[in-house]
């Protein structure tokens, strides 16, 4: 499997090589072109310019036979047409006759007939070449546009399908990197691990498979920890009743549901009276032909300073107080069975110290009076239990 340095070099290797074959192919073109233009200048263009001075040379008087054998020797040296040799060795013969005699006229017209002869070969050779240099441009328009053409399909199938080596697995990344940030930890990219995007894939994929232990693991202690949070909340004896940050009812034990009955029923009215009853007060319950106490509790659960909810608290104080009210009935009870004792203890200490029951020894005498505070202060501490307990009966 090709790494995506490689894939990138060899694409663009792939676009030099295709650019240098349509810029070689036009110079190519272009070169023949420009050889075919040299040649009819060369070859052609030279021979008709000196059958024009040789013939302006005959058109003088005398005739110009310097001139004349200049351009006649110049041409000898520019044959290049088949006929075009036979015509200038005439040219060559008639000079040589013009020479011994400049003024015959037959000569002189003999002369320009040939040196015509030799501009119409010319003439028809450049028109020959000039039809192949068409036909060569023509040819090298053709080849150059059907190259162009083939090499712009090649660029159009290169740009809609060597993108997809880098746009396609982009795309895959950036779907699974997106699926494992929204928690599906389940999802998998599908590369092959050949190039540097497989190797990517690979890693998100290891990450994304430890996240889905991790998430399980996680899971399942947060299973276990709300099932024990669960079994010790309905273990409890007090009423405990969660709510969210908007007073939705998220879990209550089994105290709170025996006391509330069904929660979500419509007109609910225990539930609607613990919760509006106010925190830290007595609350009284009846339920199932009792009455039950309560003291409401309610604790803000936070989360960085910020309220996520409600837990309140539904202590059972029933116990205590039917404790306290027997308490208190049994210290009145007693405090009342301790007054007739005590008055009879009264009414016999006052006859011991009247005179006519008989006199008493001053040792007596004084124990009784003593024994006589004592009980006064036993029946004054009796009154005020029995009326304290008197108070606390009422206030339960």
């Amino acid at each position: 499997m090709l790494r995506l340095r490689t894939k990138l070099i060899l694409g663009l290797t792939f676009l030099f090589a295709v650019t240098l074959a349509i810029s070689m192919q036009g110079i190519y073109r272009i070169y023949q072109l420009d050889r075919d233009a040299r040649l009819i200048l060369q070859q052609n263009l030279h021979s008709i310019v000196y059958c024009n001075n040789m013939l302006q040379a005959l058109e003088t008087r005398p005739v110009q036979l310097a001139s004349l054998k200049e351009d006649l020797a110049l041409q000898q040296r520019n044959i290049t047409e088949h006929g075009e040799d036979a015509a200038t060795a005439a040219a060559a013969a008639t000079v040589k006759k013009l020479q011994a005699d400049p003024e015959n006229e037959e000569l002189i017209k003999s002369l320009r007939q040939e040196v015509l002869r030799i501009a119409i070969i010319n003439q028809e050779a450049i028109s020959r070449k000039s039809a192949v240099a068409s036909k060569t441009a023509s040819n090298a328009i053709l080849a150059l546009s059907v190259f162009t053409l083939l090499s712009l399909s090649v660029y159009i199938i290169f740009i809609f399908s060597f993108p997809q080596i880098i746009s396609r697995p982009v795309g895959l990344l950036a779907n699974g990197i997106r699926q494992i940030a929204e928690k599906n930890y389940r999802a998998r990219i599908d590369l092959r691990p050949g190039d540097e995007f497989g190797q990517l894939a690979a890693g998100i994929n290891n990450m994304a498979e430890k996240l889905h232990g991790y998430e399980n693991s996680n899971i399942e202690q947060l299973k276990a920890e709300k099932a024990r949070m669960e079994t010790i909340i309905n273990l409890m004896h007090d009423g405990v009743i969660g709510f969210d940050e908007r007073r939705n009812i998220l879990f209550m034990n089994t105290v709170a549901k025996r006391l509330c009955g069904q929660v979500k029923a419509p007109g609910n009215t225990v539930l609607d009276t613990i919760i509006h009853h106010p925190a830290q007060q007595r609350l009284t319950i009846s339920h199932a032909g009792q009455t039950y106490t309560f003291v409401k509790e309610v604790m803000t659960v936070e989360n960085n300073r910020d309220a996520i909810g409600e837990v309140m608290v539904l202590r059972d104080i029933s116990a205590i107080q039917e404790l306290a009210a027997a308490k208190t009935k049994f210290i009145a009870t007693a405090s009342h069975e301790l007054k007739t004792p005590i008055a009879s203890m009264q009414m016999s200490l006052g006859l011991l110290a009247d005179a006519r029951t008989g006199p008493l020894l001053p040792g007596q005498l004084e124990l009784v009076n003593s024994l006589e505070e004592d009980v006064d202060r036993i029946l004054k501490i009796s009154s005020e239990i029995l009326d304290a307990t008197d108070e606390q009966l009422q206030m339960i």
